[in-house]
């Protein structure tokens, strides 16, 4: 696995993690947005590593 891409699962892990906490912490908004975003960085980062 290329660092980079390792990276970027590292940062959709804790975007994951962050919508979490907020999502307990009643911020749905900010829960929302988090979890999406991590879930393109992550859905992207799969699409990469497959097309090689």
């Amino acid at each position: 696995m290329k660092k980079t891409v390792l990276y970027m699962v590292i940062l959709a892990m804790i975007l994951m993690f962050i919508s979490l906490a907020s999502w307990v912490l009643n911020q749905s908004n900010l829960a929302i947005l988090t979890a999406n975003f991590g879930l393109v960085i992550l859905s992207i980062m799969v699409l990469l590593q497959n097309r090689e």
